[in-house]
């Protein structure tokens, strides 16, 4: 990591002890942990008003320039390419074949499990209750009312628009269960503890990122349900999380809970 350089790290509020409510945000930390890089936090409860109208975002001190970025992959690709930070594939060895495989795993992941589970998430009347109260319950008045309601009907409309929340939520559990079925699959089949092996590679940094962002709320029971009942998603993301974030003590301690019960049950 350069010595020169620093970044401040927007996006929504979030707990000091525990992820994001945004996997996207969450993701592009928990790159930052891994590449060590030194940051802060900086907060933007309205994604509307961030560039590209999505957080997160960062403004990235370089050799006492700052530059503003937008979009997880592309802070993260500028500050490899600025050979500021490592690369987490080129680290971990990856031919072009398998950081190809990363990139389609990364695609599935984030363009279409990660919209399902925001659905489940902001759009289920069942599931808004609880998302509603964790992520703007500590706010003042008169935020407290008017943005849950303004970041609902967008959500909405972006899930519409990308066109999963066209789909009936049990539509969705199909479109996640597959999702999770195979990367138990092929994290079982992995030659090391990690996607492709022995080392920690992007894709490992991302799907644990999501699966940390899920296991945070309770506003998801459905994908969170699917993680904690799987033996080898459980190990992955406590390993992966534990690693990068030490203090997530609810998400950790949700993690050893389940994989108690789990060998309870497999004995």
């Amino acid at each position: 990591m350069s010595p020169s350089l620093s970044v401040i790290l927007w996006g929504v509020p979030k707990p000091t002890d525990g992820p994001s409510p945004s996997g996207f945000c969450q993701k592009l930390e928990a790159y930052l942990r891994w590449a060590s890089v030194s940051y802060t936090h900086g907060s933007e409860p309205n994604p509307g008003k961030a560039p590209k109208g999505k957080v997160p975002f960062a403004d990235v001190t370089l050799d006492g320039k700052t530059e503003r970025l937008s979009d997880s992959t592309f802070i993260i690709r500028h500050l490899i390419a600025k050979g500021s930070a490592a690369d987490p594939d080129v680290d971990a060895g990856l031919t072009a074949v398998r950081r190809a495989d990363s990139r389609a795993w990364q695609a599935w992941l984030e363009e279409l499990i990660y919209p399902a589970v925001v659905t489940e998430r902001w759009v289920v009347d069942a599931n808004w209750a609880t998302t509603k109260q964790e992520v703007f319950g500590s706010m003042s008045w008169p935020l407290r009312v008017f943005l849950p309601w303004m970041l609902r009907r967008r959500i909405t409309g972006l899930m519409w628009a990308q066109g999963v929340g066209r789909h009936s939520q049990a539509e969705r559990e199909v479109i996640v269960a597959e999702f999770v079925d195979a990367l138990e699959a092929k994290l079982s089949a992995s030659s090391g503890p990690y996607f492709h092996g022995e080392k920690m590679s992007m894709f490992d940094i991302t799907a644990a990122s999501f699966i940390a962002n899920s296991l945070g709320t309770k506003g998801n029971p459905y994908f969170a349900g699917l993680v904690l009942k799987s033996p080898t998603l459980v190990s992955f993301a406590r390993r992966v999380n534990g690693e990068l974030f030490p203090e997530y003590k609810n998400v950790l301690n949700l993690l050893d809970d389940a994989q108690g019960e789990l060998q309870k049950k497999a004995v």
